[in-house]
């Protein structure tokens, strides 16, 4: 075999060799899902995360709430969901494709129960009173 064809030869292995691994990396970046179940009369919640399917994350969140009227209170998909509650006991949920856009939309939830709530937002979190309860992102999450 000629050096021309050894080298062409070299070549589309190595093209096939790194369409592998880029090809896996694609097949790794499926889409994950999340949701926070919570009730509204005991005040309970559960959540889950990284799930293969909007509909099995739903499930597995319900499954999870030990109270009876337990319902989807957020989903989403490769992002974040953070749950906050204001000084006056009301809670606030937002979800975004990252914790800090999905935390200024809780607050911004939690701000139409709670006015002073909506400091959080300005960087004045201490002042607001309000405080995150928790935050879920999936394993892809920006």
């Amino acid at each position: 075999m000629s050096f021309m064809g050894k080298a062409g030869l070299a070549v589309a292995a190595l093209g096939l060799a790194a369409g592998s691994v880029f090809g896996a990396g694609a097949a790794q970046a499926q889409s994950l899902h999340a949701a926070i179940a919570f009730s509204d009369l005991d005040w309970a919640y559960s959540y889950s995360v990284n799930e293969p399917t909007a509909e099995a994350a739903d499930s597995a969140a319900l499954a999870g709430c030990t109270a009876s009227d337990c319902h989807i209170w957020a989903a989403w998909s490769n992002g974040c969901g953070v749950i906050v509650e204001g000084e006056e006991g009301s809670i606030g949920v937002g979800t975004g494709a990252t914790s800090g856009e999905a935390a200024n939309l809780a607050y911004a939830s939690l701000g139409e129960l709670e006015p002073r709530a909506l400091l959080a937002t300005t960087g004045s979190a201490g002042l607001s009173g309000a405080r995150v309860i928790t935050t879920i992102c999936t394993a892809n999450a920006r």
